[in-house]
């Protein structure tokens, strides 16, 4: 008798293979429809083995116990590890069960026997997961994507500005090698012209001694001595006025000396200033955490040149002198505040001893006229008692 395969109970289109224990035998699509649908999230499916022949002639499926893992037991590698030890997160084989891990009892699952459903939930839980890492990698790549777009970009500009930067400064340096070559030239031409100017002026003056040595000897061989006279008379005047012409026309024309002489100072510090014109920095962008960065040339920003800032410098240094000369300004009015102090205090002590010393004296006369008054009553009342005695005895003699 021909056997009768057990069809799908959802789609009734394919042979069972799995069975699910709130819909029924499934078929192959059903069972990723299980493991894909959220729906079915709590549907716990068993996949069947070959289907085995009953009395009656229907096949009746079998519940197959699948070997999940080929892994051998680093242990023993004989054996094939059908158990995970979650208390030390290995697999591990029966041997070792039976002996090293006794003690973890409950947390070693046996994964032939103890894990025969396929928990749908956990299913799609992973493949979500999964679909969250692959959506992150296509994140990941388009901002690559973008990124790599951007650094283009940016390496194309900053090249086109560094080669632009490049050849403005080739342009001021060709101007200034320039001005500095005519500058130079210039100054040669004028040195050229004093020196002719000067030649010219030496040989007319050359001409002019040749010729009056010629007529010296004229006159003196041909015993002129009347015209030796004359001219002795007017060549002292004559050679003066040449020697004057002479100094005068060599303080006016003289030549103007140059020379080329590299600062090294300065040309280290053009070199440094030309390093930092065009720098190239990082910066971070892309992930929050800094994974991607931006590197681009930029130029920094100076408010100020070398010259402006020795300006400011100088004029700092002016500040603050003009704030020292103030300060000790300052000090020496406090020294004569202090001895102007110092003076007065003293004067007030001098004032104190003179107003108790008038307070002493004053006590003194007081006490002195006291004793004046008292010596006074005294005197009269003995002139007074001296002129009635008298007085009495002159009334006596009187009477006598």
């Amino acid at each position: 008798m021909a056997s009768k395969q057990i069809q799908c109970e959802m789609c009734c289109n394919e042979n069972a293979v799995g069975h699910c224990k709130t819909c029924g035998y499934v078929g192959e699509t059903c069972v990723n429809i299980h493991t894909r649908g959220k729906m079915f999230q709590t549907h716990i499916v068993i996949m069947l083995e070959a289907v085995k022949m009953d009395e009656d002639g229907t096949d009746t499926p079998k519940v197959i116990l699948w070997d999940i893992t080929e892994e051998r037991c680093k242990q023993h590698p004989t054996e094939r590890a059908f158990f995970l030890c979650n208390i030390h997160d290995s697999m591990i084989c029966g041997r070792c069960l039976h002996s090293e891990h006794l003690s973890c009892g409950r947390e070693v699952v046996d994964l032939l026997h103890e894990v025969v459903n396929i928990d749908c939930e956990k299913v799609n839980t992973m493949k979500s997961v999964l679909k969250e890492v692959k959506d992150e990698i296509l994140f990941l790549k388009d901002e690559a994507e973008q990124s790599i777009e951007i650094c283009k970009k940016n390496a194309d500009r900053c090249m086109q500005e560094c080669m632009e930067l490049g050849n403005k400064i080739k342009r001021r340096v060709d101007e200034l090698t320039s001005d500095i070559i005519h500058g130079i030239t210039k100054t040669n031409d004028i040195n050229v012209s004093t020196h002719s100017s000067i030649t010219q002026t030496c040989n007319e003056k050359t001409k002019w001694c040749e010729d009056e040595q010629n007529k010296i000897d004229e006159f003196v061989d041909n015993n002129m001595a009347g015209h030796l006279y004359l001219m002795h008379k007017h060549f002292e005047k004559e050679a003066s006025d040449a020697k004057s012409q002479l100094i005068d026309f060599k303080h006016k024309h003289t030549f103007k000396g140059f020379d080329f002489k590299e600062n090294n100072v300065i040309l280290k510090c053009l070199f440094e200033d030309l390093e930092e014109v065009c720098e190239q920095q990082e910066e971070v962008t892309g992930s929050d955490d800094g994974s991607a960065n931006d590197v681009f040339a930029s130029t920094p920003k100076i408010n100020k040149t070398r010259r402006e800032l020795t300006v400011l410098l100088n004029q700092a240094k002016h500040e603050l002198d003009n704030s020292e000369k103030t300060r000790k300004q300052f000090e020496q009015e406090l020294l004569k505040a202090k001895q102007d102090i110092q003076k007065s205090e003293n004067t007030r002590k001098q004032f104190e001893q003179d107003l108790l010393k008038a307070k002493q004296d004053i006590e003194n006369y007081e006490k002195t006229q006291n004793e004046l008054r008292v010596e006074l009553k005294r005197v009269k009342q003995d002139l007074s008692e001296k002129g009635l005695n008298q007085l009495e005895q002159l009334m006596l003699r009187s009477n006598g």
